[in-house]
């Protein structure tokens, strides 16, 4: 890695070993993730953002992501510290599409997906009225091989779409997102909801611009309409930030594709993306969005104690098949 000077503030606690942490880049030029590295043992990574929070944020805002290595992060305890440290407000997994486990509060166990699988790159949440702001990932056991959490600038994916293409999005409406829960796809609604109480549900959906339509307590369908580019909340820069290409049919796997056709019709999928008025998206214009993320895909290898902190709105992740074990924590804020 090719090291930056690092000009910490001088009223820095001396446990905080400033002097044994580098502000450094990957040897090949790439500009995300920014690392900071420990070069001592011992140093409590929450404890040192705490003392160094003003300069780490503004990398935070400047990069779109930050790793922290070689820090003393060895267990849940540790991680749940430094979330608490650099999230605000730890948020809960409303309408989770994926299943996960919830360890403690506002920690999570990552996506529990077939190993074998990749997970394309999004942006958390990108669907829900309020995304989390920052996501903090945390490599407790590192993989035997692959299971890189892949990251991609969402500013320069936008920069990549032909310019018609967006504004055909605009023209209709945004993009839809269409979930049907209760045929054992994904989550059932009480959990993608985090309530077991259906009227609950209904008065979400009502605040939140979802349209739901209850058949029966196990046959729910949801409908809703978003934005597909939004202004940074912080900077107003452009980005295409949304799950369209993520849950449209022509990204499964062509096997998994085969068998859900002859199961359901394109309305009855568990999850489906349209425009925004309704109408389908062509396949070749889902596959220039999946050829803009690739352009910007950048991976790098977990290392055990490793934290991966995001901006959620500016840089999209997702994770690539391993072998061995993996053991990836989460927290949103």
């Amino acid at each position: 890695m090719n090291t930056i000077t690092l000009n910490n503030a001088a009223h820095v606690a001396e446990h905080t070993a400033t002097e044994c942490v580098e502000k450094t880049l990957f040897p090949d030029g790439r500009v995300l993730p920014v690392v900071y590295r420990a070069s001592a043992d011992g140093i409590d990574v929450a404890d040192w953002y705490g003392h160094n929070r003003a300069r780490i944020d503004s990398d935070l805002l400047e990069y779109g992501a930050i790793l922290f290595r070689g820090f003393a992060v060895a267990c849940e305890d540790d991680f749940e510290k430094f979330a608490k440290a650099s999230l605000s407000e730890l948020a809960t997994y409303t309408e989770g599409a994926t299943p996960r486990k919830e360890l403690k509060k506002g920690v999570y166990t990552s996506t529990e997906f077939p190993a074998d699988q990749e997970i394309a790159l999004h942006n958390e949440l990108s669907y829900v009225p309020r995304p989390p702001r920052k996501l903090a990932f945390c490599c407790l056991v590192s993989p035997k091989t692959g299971g890189q959490t892949q990251i991609a600038d969402v500013r320069n994916v936008y920069r990549r779409l032909d310019p018609e293409l967006i504004a055909e999005f605009q023209k209709r409406g945004g993009w839809m997102l269409r979930r049907n829960y209760g045929d054992q796809f994904g989550p059932t609604i009480y959990k993608a909801f985090g309530t077991d109480n259906l009227d609950e549900i209904r008065l979400y959906c009502e605040r939140t611009g979802i349209r739901i339509e209850v058949r029966s307590e196990n046959s729910i369908t949801t409908e809703q309409v978003r934005p597909t580019a939004h202004p940074h909340p912080i900077t107003g820069e452009p980005i295409w930030f949304n799950h369209v290409a993520f849950w449209h049919p022509s990204s499964l796997c062509p096997s998994v594709r085969a068998v859900l056709d002859q199961i359901y019709s394109r309305e009855e999928y568990p999850y489906c993306t349209y425009y925004g008025d309704g109408s389908d998206i062509p396949e070749d214009t889902v596959a220039a969005l999946r050829a803009a993320y690739a352009a910007e895909e950048i991976a790098f290898d977990w290392q055990k104690g490793d934290i991966l902190f995001v901006d959620n709105w500016r840089v999209a992740h997702g994770r690539k098949p391993f072998t061995g074990d993996r053991r990836i924590i989460v927290s949103m804020g």
